[in-house]
């Protein structure tokens, strides 16, 4: 199994706070960056090749992937970072993802216990949701229909709706299947949508189940106000779980 990690965007909605360095490259209050939490973490899970799709930044990335060298890391740049969302950083990855795939958003704080959690379950393919959390208004929700997942949105609010996180176990069946339609899409010019897009169209052709993340400390930051929440948080959760 490899991990793939989206570093390509600029985090413009994060202000001077990513000014001179992108949002994975943000320190927490144990000293490590974003990014290479989750490498530790992902080392500790047993993983040991990753793909990290870049833009802007990609050498203070490779430079911080330097400190992990357990792991064996590719750097997929995306030289039109500005102008694509992470759906075009996905194609270009593409001859890397012929395998089991951890697909996770570079922004992401989550514990290790949770990552394990998802990697020990027998099934081969699961997306993070959680029932009872509010429906976030600006982030995804994953619409469930018999206990599988059948859309990823921003948008949809309905009662078969829940709060998604954006770290996926995909089977390397399923990964083929979304990374084909991500290809066409991109194809036919529409590099400016979320990669979940995609997938959306190929929903019934894939077979992905729910692990519900609500006992677990995982969360996205897109603003400042994501930020400082994890900065006083996140203290909690490394000396209880020590994570």
């Amino acid at each position: 199994m490899k991990a793939l990690i989206f570093n390509s965007g600029t985090g413009s909605r994060m202000g001077h706070l990513t000014k001179e360095c992108p949002k994975g490259l943000l320190k927490l209050p144990s000293g490590e960056s974003i990014f290479s939490r989750q490498l530790r973490i992902l080392a500790e899970c047993g993983i040991r090749e990753v793909i990290v799709t870049t833009g802007k930044y990609g050498q203070e990335l490779m430079a911080e992937g330097e400190k992990h060298p357990m792991l064996h890391i590719t750097y997929v740049n995306n030289p039109l970072y500005e102008s694509t969302n992470y759906i075009y950083s996905m194609y270009l990855a593409g001859e890397h993802l012929h395998d089991d795939i951890l697909m996770l958003h570079g922004d992401l704080v989550f514990e290790k216990q949770l990552l394990l959690k998802l990697i020990e379950d027998e099934r081969e393919s699961l997306c993070l949701i959680n029932k009872q959390a509010d429906k976030p208004q600006k982030d995804f929700k994953g619409r469930v229909v018999e206990e599988r997942l059948t859309e990823v949105s921003v948008h949809i609010f309905d009662e078969n709706c829940y709060a998604l996180q954006p770290l996926y176990k995909l089977s390397r069946d399923c990964m083929d299947k979304w990374r084909k339609e991500v290809a066409l899409l991109v194809s036919q010019g529409r590099c400016n949508i979320y990669a979940e897009d995609a997938f959306n169209r190929i929903a019934a052709q894939t077979d992905i189940r729910l692990l519900s993340y609500e006992d677990y400390y995982i969360t996205e930051i897109d603003t400042p106000k994501d930020y400082a929440s994890v900065l006083e948080n996140i203290i909690f959760y490394d000396e209880q779980h020590s994570l």
